[in-house]
């Protein structure tokens, strides 16, 4: 399963419009000597006071070096309510603004900032009592 989301994220990342440049391919001025795969830690373009909640298990972690643009995906041991229901309580008393909470579709989409900086949250429940979050931070 890893492997899959690694494949889909590296697809979307250096799919469409990709050129080889002596073995390194490019889109839109990114090369995949800026991007930096993980898993296992919420990397360190996050900041400390994103706080997950306990059962939280982070899966892989992509982060764009040049922009600090970084998404990881995180498995919370709670149904999607729960879910939405912890990081709209946690984000504002962690010091982020929640502009947007929203169901959408089968899912949840929580939007906030902190200073100048975007972030999203894409919750979803692709097991029954087990959501996944999709964590993108510093979005452009």
């Amino acid at each position: 399963m890893k492997w899959r989301i690694l494949v889909v994220i590296a697809i979307a990342l250096l799919g469409a419009g990709c050129s080889d440049t002596e073995g390194t391919t490019t889109t839109e001025g990114i090369t995949g000597d800026d991007v930096v795969f993980g898993e296992g830690a919420i990397p360190e373009t996050i900041p400390e006071e994103f706080q997950l909640p306990a059962g939280s298990a982070v899966g892989s972690t992509m982060v764009v070096t040049k922009t600090g643009f970084t998404e990881v995906i995180v498995r919370i041991s709670a149904e999607l309510g729960i879910s939405a229901e912890y990081f709209n309580q946690t984000l504002p008393q962690s010091g982020f603004d929640v502009s947007s909470s929203e169901a959408v579709g089968d899912g949840w989409v929580i939007e906030f900032t902190m200073g100048s900086t975007r972030g999203t949250i894409d919750l979803t429940e692709p097991v029954s009592g087990i959501s996944q979050a999709v964590i993108r931070y510093n979005v452009p």
